[in-house]
């Protein structure tokens, strides 16, 4: 044979691998074909994404063309971009139509998208297609919505290079960001052009709170909100909840020398301070007074990085260890470390490419202040007192028969005995969704204006030890809250392990708890 006959043979060959593989790659792809009709192709889940994404981009050329129905075509592409089994690709095609679209009445609409749509949106680049249209299209009303999609946390996206600061700076431009959030946290409505959006989930108290919450993010120190809190406020296009929410920081500020970080600290102060209920407000009064008191006495150094967590613990260490406020923070940190010194402790396994835990005091020693360290002495009193670790044992059977959630509660003082509690709430059915994670419920929160911490159990496994400690998600919790917060981790049927954890990441190992003995 000669090799112009070979060479043509591995020539037909290969020509016959390549039609077979194509036809191969056809008959692998969906069974199903475009119709032609592009909305009928772009609501089909059962065509290829690529497909459908063809058939969004013709049916809006359509549009354009004056052949298609705007109306009926946005609100197609509404219903996949709001729906959350669309695909990413076709989610985001649809999007980038909708919010490109430069009639009147598509303009009103989009903007009136973009505020519902950001301020509970995590995918970054639905964020990105959003904000370039806003600036496209110098949508300022939608301003409240941007705040609030910034004050959400985005792990691997710096403050200074969110999409959410280049829309703010593009659309108030030579205003400084801390006056544009502030404005915000002042006027927390401004855009929302109708009752429905006015009306959404408590849209004021939600907007005001984020944006109280990122602009403590953007002022580390607080200079700038001491100054923005004492300067000349205008409060003419503020709600009644602004004027009162203000109010209420004023009054923290003046108290305590307290400026709360977090947003979910703000719905906490309105809670402290609400008036609708005079039995409680009556109670909540009372206890306001006596932690200014006590709050009074201290000098500054005492009084340096206290937070409204610390607040509880305080009152309650005047009335029943009045020696503890008399000590500085060294003499506290010594008390603290002689009690621990003398118990077991068990550490939390590190999650893979996480560093070592750090659990012990002398890891954390340098970045305690004296409120923390009070507080840490109370919530050991609380949790090593008898009537807690009997309701905690009682609690852990329950949580260990239970396989759709964790169990967890709050420690407070009953505020007619002074005794310590632990009082559990159990999550709603909505929030029952795993075995591994605590959902706290409002009523929790409602409940526990005057509690020492939070807490939660780890008892889905017969010996949890590897877990004996907070989770990344209970790191967040604790931090989005601003609360001291505690996880107790089922060991043998015998102990169980205390961690305290606080908002700033420090854990603090309390060691083993085990049942009175009779």
């Amino acid at each position: 044979m000669t090799q112009t006959r070979i060479l043509l043979l591995i020539v037909c060959s290969v020509w016959m691998v390549l039609v077979v593989s194509g036809l191969a790659g056809c008959s692998a792809g969906s069974k199903y074909k475009p119709t032609g009709n592009p909305i009928l192709d772009v609501r089909n889940p059962n065509l290829l994404e690529r497909d459908r994404v063809a058939a969004a981009e013709k049916a809006w050329d359509e549009v354009v063309a004056g052949v298609r129905v705007r109306e009926r075509t946005r609100q197609a592409f509404k219903n996949l971009a709001w729906s959350s089994a669309t695909s990413s690709d076709l989610r985001y095609t649809t999007l980038d139509l909708l919010m490109s679209d430069t009639s009147p009445e598509g303009d009103a609409d989009s903007a009136r998208m973009a505020r519902l749509i950001l301020p509970t949106e995590v995918d970054r680049q639905a964020v990105r297609i959003i904000l370039q249209h806003a600036i496209r299209a110098k949508w300022q009303g939608l301003m409240p919505a941007i705040v609030r999609s910034y004050a959400r946390v985005a792990p691997g996206y710096p403050d200074e290079e969110r999409m959410e600061r280049k829309a703010i700076e593009a659309l108030v431009p030579g205003v400084p960001l801390e006056t544009v959030v502030f404005e915000v946290f002042l006027d927390p409505l401004k855009g929302a052009s109708n009752r429905e959006e006015r009306s959404i989930l408590r849209v004021a108290d939600r907007t005001r709170d984020d944006a109280w919450g990122l602009l403590a993010r953007l002022d580390k120190d607080g200079s700038k909100r001491k100054a923005l809190l004492e300067s000349d406020i205008d409060l003419s296009t503020s709600d009644t909840g602004t004027r009162q929410t203000l109010a209420d920081l004023q009054v923290l500020w003046n108290d305590f020398g307290i400026l709360p970080d977090q947003a979910m600290e703000l719905s906490w102060l309105r809670q402290l301070r609400r008036s609708s209920d005079e039995k409680w407000a009556g109670n909540n009064v009372i206890w306001w007074e006596e932690a200014r008191s006590v709050v009074s006495g201290l000098d500054g150094r005492q009084r340096e990085g206290l937070e409204l967590r610390h607040l509880e613990a305080v009152r309650w260490a005047r009335a029943n260890h009045p020696e503890w406020l008399t000590m500085s923070r060294v003499g506290l940190v010594e008390l603290l470390g002689d009690r621990l010194s003398e118990r077991r402790h068990i550490k939390r396994k590190a999650d893979k490419g996480d560093l070592p835990r750090r659990e012990r005091l002398g890891d954390w020693e340098s970045e305690l202040f004296w409120g923390d360290l009070v507080t840490i002495l109370v919530v050991d009193e609380s949790i090593r007192s008898e009537s807690v670790i009997e309701k905690l044992y009682i609690q852990r059977r329950l949580d260990k028969k239970d396989s759709k959630t964790e169990y967890g509660g709050i420690l407070d003082v009953d505020p007619k005995t002074d005794f310590h509690r632990a009082i559990l709430f159990r999550p709603r059915a909505r929030d029952r969704v795993s075995d591994e994670r605590f959902v706290a419920s409002e009523d929790m929160f409602r409940f526990s204006d005057r509690a020492l911490a939070h807490y939660h159990f780890h008892a889905n496994e017969r010996n949890n030890e590897k877990y004996a400690g907070p989770s990344h998600a209970d790191f967040v919790n604790a931090e989005t809250s601003g609360r001291t917060s505690v996880v107790i981790t089922s060991l043998k049927d015998d102990e169980l392990n205390v961690d305290l954890y606080q908002p700033n990441g420090v854990v603090i190992d309390l060691g083993i708890i085990r049942p009175i003995s009779d």
